[in-house]
């Protein structure tokens, strides 16, 4: 992290005397702009540069002089930088084998550390399919089927994988990927389909497709996503759940169900 914390410290210093310039005429508004068209290149959006500037101004909240401020404080923009626009999570896999105590103190050095157990992941999902249990992924817990069909290592298999879950309150896989997806990246999932009413595509498969998709996307920018022509052709969208008629502007939740008319 340090390298690139150096890395982006340079990007700020080339231009920052133009950038104090425009922090003492528009305030947090233009340091916001000048982060944004520094780091533009990296992928740096307007969400990013704010929340930098929000944990950067937390530790730093003296805006009067940028022109005087020090390399310390130009390092520590750069890191509120690195943290927003490449934020690092530790996945610790085989966590189940972990000693006694390692966990605990590896939670308190990494506060983005998660334990998993990816194969204990894999074995519940393959128990399911095989009928064996009820499993939703993500879940501490899981049910037995019918225990009779199964074998006497099949049942301590089973037993075994659910002290494990219990003790990792999960397999761990999808509370990181929900920590990064939705709480980092503040993505939304939204289901597009062509029959609001049964929420089916044209085969009549339900829910056929679930768009990932930046939160405050809107329906015409879900349109384009599935196809350029709908994009072009944007009439209205009928949300799946109220089947009210929304607009091309028209902000988009998590879990929503949209019809999009198109000409």
């Amino acid at each position: 992290t340090s390298e690139l914390d150096a890395w982006l410290l340079g990007l700020v210093k080339e231009g920052w005397s133009r950038g104090a310039r425009r922090i003492q005429a528009e305030g947090v508004k233009g340091f916001i702009q000048f982060l944004q068209e520094r780091l533009s290149g990296l992928g740096a959006t307007d969400s990013i540069c704010q929340r930098s500037f929000d944990a950067f101004a937390q530790q730093h909240s003296d805006m009067t002089s940028p022109w005087d401020w020090s390399d310390d404080v130009l390092t520590l923009l750069a890191s509120s930088i690195r943290k927003h626009l490449f934020p690092i999570f530790v996945a610790g896999n085989k966590a189940d084998l972990a000693p006694e105590g390692v966990l605990d103190h590896l939670r308190n050095v990494l506060p983005s550390f998660t334990p998993c157990s990816a194969e204990t992941e894999l074995a519940l999902r393959q128990a399911g399919k095989a009928g064996f249990i009820t499993y939703t992924a993500g879940d501490s817990s899981f049910e037995l089927c019918d225990s009779q069909t199964m074998n006497d290592a099949q049942v301590k298999g089973l037993s075994v994988l659910a002290e494990r879950v219990k003790k990792l309150e999960g397999t761990g896989l999808i509370k990181l990927l929900d920590q990064v997806l939705f709480d980092e990246l503040q993505r939304i999932v939204v289901y597009p389909v062509q029959d609001e009413s049964q929420w089916t595509d044209g085969d009549g498969n339900v829910l056929p497709d679930a768009l990932v998709v930046q939160n405050g996307t809107q329906a015409k920018q879900l349109a384009y996503k599935v196809h350029t022509d709908l994009g072009d052709g944007f009439i209205k969208g009928v949300d799946g759940r109220t089947r009210r008629i929304v607009g091309a502007e028209h902000e988009l939740s998590d879990g929503d169900v949209l019809r999009i008319h198109s000409k």
